[in-house]
């Protein structure tokens, strides 16, 4: 039964993977088509007509928290929870492995890739490097996601509100994202790709943190069976 279980675990990540990879091969060829050109013209424009004072601050918020020094400080705060009150050592290196892995593929992708970002006319914050895909997008997704994931396993046991720790999470990761597109410095086919990238690690980490929750279910099992308790 449990090996059935793992294999349908395994499909369900490697099947959801390629539907992600397929949607970002797809993006990462149509620059020049003209469905992709009207779709972020038309999104673009529409997110950017909503400027003004309070929402530029509250873009400008969200971007920050999708900012890699946003998520280092971030990281060592819930590492040191992970590590002093949960003693999950394996759980916070998938973590930090993930996090880093994902700013490193992001980098590659758009060195590959070399799309320009928008005009700079339309920035309202300073920016360098490629356009594709978002860095802010990707790793977010990656990040909060892992951040919830592992604080949802952690206390829904005992805290019946647990179901609001991934609703926080998306509703902040989709803000991440929409900033990008409002501030001007992203496409918004930038942003979906960056989601896109970021499932795919998401994925795989998740797939990693549950085969290692398997693992310590099957250790303690053992243990316990052995010392003729339970």
């Amino acid at each position: 039964m449990k090996g059935k279980v793992v294999v349908r675990d395994m499909a369900w990540s490697f099947g959801g993977a390629g539907a992600l990879l397929l949607i970002f091969i797809v993006l990462s060829q149509s620059f020049s088509a003209k469905w992709l050109q009207d779709f972020d013209q038309y999104v673009g424009g529409y997110i950017q007509e909503q400027r003004g004072d309070l929402l530029t601050a509250i873009a400008k918020v969200f971007t920050f928290m999708g900012s890699g020094s946003t998520e280092f400080i971030l990281f060592f705060l819930v590492a040191a929870l992970l590590i002093f009150k949960y003693k999950h050592r394996l759980e916070t290196l998938v973590l930090f492995l993930g996090v880093l892995g994902a700013w490193g593929l992001n980098t590659g992708l758009k060195g590959l890739i070399e799309r320009d970002r928008p005009s700079s006319d339309g920035w309202l914050v300073e920016v360098d490097g490629f356009s594709f895909p978002s860095g802010h997008a990707m790793v977010s997704l990656l990040f909060y996601g892992l951040l919830a994931y592992l604080l949802w396993v952690n206390v829904r046991q005992t805290w019946k509100s647990a179901w609001w720790i991934p609703t926080v999470a998306g509703f902040v990761i989709l803000c991440i994202g929409v900033s990008r597109i409002y501030l001007g410095v992203h496409y918004p086919s930038d942003v979906l790709a960056g989601y896109m990238a970021g499932g795919i690690a998401l994925l795989g980490c998740t797939h990693a943190l549950r085969s290692i929750r398997s693992r310590k279910a099957r250790t303690t099992g053992r243990n316990v069976g052995a010392t003729g308790n339970g």
